[in-house]
């Protein structure tokens, strides 16, 4: 290579080296700022999440003294009523027994109203000094007559202002029940006015038997407006039509509060009470009661239909009903599939359906040991006491539905190992011998959630060594010892 080649290699080798050189300080500036940048990005996320916590903080702190600021308005509002009400007198003249009979009235008949409008006198002076008191006590329900008409209204008067009573004391035991028999339009008119200002956690409706007076849509109302209402009970009210269902089952779905439904004594019939199964949806629903409403001839899926549309309900009442062998076949199938359900009543006092124990077998089948890992393990049964209840009104007593398996298959164990059959079963449910270890591993946590309710052991209940030994000494024992020399040769 002559010089000048030599030279010039020379300079572009120096050209090169400059050239990364350049690029890298380049870029090391470049990673400098990015590395600047990221630094104060560090620096302003964690001025804003100190800025966010003092927001929370303020805002906590802020929702304390809104919280304390309603207390005090409702305290105030509250003693203002007692305060303006402390000297009230009950403005109204009570009638007399025998203006009453003069009127025509008979003596049970001038009894009971005079009972009634006592009653009311009574309440209505609670209700205007912020006494708590039972409203409208369901023992007092007479026919209405028109001489009561003056009485209702100052009742319903004092229930408007005894909305601050509700409000201060923050009791939900505060509860309005409404007997229906025989009241016509311009009652309901007057009591809707009220209730509509005045809130209640629980409202009762019982006692209805005249046709022409639309009960249902003044009930519907009544939960439409209460927007503290959590408990509603409908006791011998008749849902006479597909209207009054609709009517009903849309005021109980757009409620965003409403936890539990009673329906008792209603008199829906089949056809209704489907009816009341396709369209009732509640969002909030936690507890359904339809007791003794003459329930029977299920189709298939209406208890699962039931169940699906309204998965938030966990208990479900179906007490006293004509359910008859097919109806248990259909619950049984709805049991089988949910796992929502925590708790079903189930009362058998009219008839008794030859094939309840079909429930029993959802609940706990205990043919094998894989049949008890597939059962419901979800829902509590309570059945009628005639039928041996503690079989199956043990299980699925614990929440987690883990425990609920592992007490059952305890004690299937427990009841195998005392006649020594354990190993047999295992056979039978071709069981391997490579599941051994882990039986064997799982019998004393097992042991632990097999007790009841007091604590204590339950009377079919082994220890857990008792059946260790009968394992080891009776199932495969020749297979275990060929099964551990494998294992050592691989």
């Amino acid at each position: 290579m002559d010089e000048s080649s030599f030279n010039t290699t020379s300079q572009l080798a120096q050209m090169r080296q400059e050239m990364i050189d350049s690029l890298r300080a380049e870029l090391r500036g470049e990673f400098e700022v990015l590395h600047q940048a990221n630094y104060d990005l560090k620096q302003e996320c964690k001025m804003l999440k100190e800025e966010q916590l003092r927001d929370q903080a303020m805002i906590s702190q802020l929702q304390e003294e809104v919280n304390a600021l309603q207390i005090f308005v409702r305290k105030a509002k509250y003693l203002e009523l007692v305060k303006k009400n402390k000297n009230w007198v009950y403005p109204l003249d009570l009638p007399d027994y025998d203006e009453l009979l003069s009127l025509g009235y008979g003596e049970e008949e001038s009894s009971d109203m005079l009972m009634m409008i006592n009653h009311m006198k009574d309440v209505t002076i609670k209700m205007r000094r912020g006494k708590k008191c039972r409203i409208l006590d369901p023992e007092c329900t007479p026919q209405y007559h028109e001489e009561m008409m003056p009485h209702l209204k100052e009742f319903a008067d004092a229930l408007i202002e005894y909305r601050h009573t509700i409000d201060y004391m923050e009791d939900e035991t505060f509860c309005f029940s409404l007997g229906l028999a025989a009241l016509p339009r311009e009652v309901l008119d007057v009591l809707q006015d009220a209730l509509q200002r005045t809130h209640f956690h629980l409202l009762i409706f019982y006692r209805n038997f005249i046709d022409e007076v639309p009960y249902t849509k003044f009930i519907a109302n009544c939960v439409r407006a209460d927007t503290k209402l959590k408990y509603l009970t409908l006791n011998a009210v008749t849902l006479q039509n597909t209207r009054d269902i609709d009517t009903l089952c849309a005021a109980v779905n757009n409620h965003q509060s409403l936890q539990h439904l009673t329906l008792d004594h209603c008199d829906m019939g089949v056809g209704n009470l489907r009816e009341i199964f396709n369209k009732l949806k509640s969002p909030t629903l936690v507890r359904m009661d339809l007791l003794e409403n003459g329930i029977s001839n299920l189709r298939p899926g209406d208890i699962s239909d039931l169940l699906s549309s309204n998965p938030s309900v966990r208990e479900l009442n179906l007490d006293d009903n004509l359910f008859n062998e097919k109806d248990i076949v259909y619950m049984a199938d709805a049991l089988s599939d949910n796992t929502s359900l925590r708790e079903l009543k189930l009362g058998f006092d009219y008839y008794i359906p030859d094939n309840w124990y079909l429930l029993e077998c959802i609940v706990f089948d205990a043919i094998s040991l894989n049949s008890t890992y597939n059962s419901n393990h979800h829902c509590h049964l309570e059945i009628s006491p005639q039928l041996r209840p503690h079989a199956i009104s043990r299980f699925n007593e614990y929440k987690d539905p883990t425990l609920n398996r592992r007490k059952k298959i305890y004690n299937i164990l427990s009841t195998r190992n005392m006649n020594l059959e354990n190993a047999a079963y295992f056979e039978s449910d071709n069981i391997g011998i490579k599941h051994m270890p882990r039986i064997l591993a799982l019998l004393k946590p097992f042991s632990e959630h097999h007790l009841n309710e007091n604590g204590s052991k339950e009377d079919d209940e082994v220890e857990p060594l008792s059946i260790a030994y009968e394992i080891l000494r009776d199932w495969k024992v020749h297979e275990l010892y060929n099964f551990l020399e494998v294992m050592e040769e691989d």
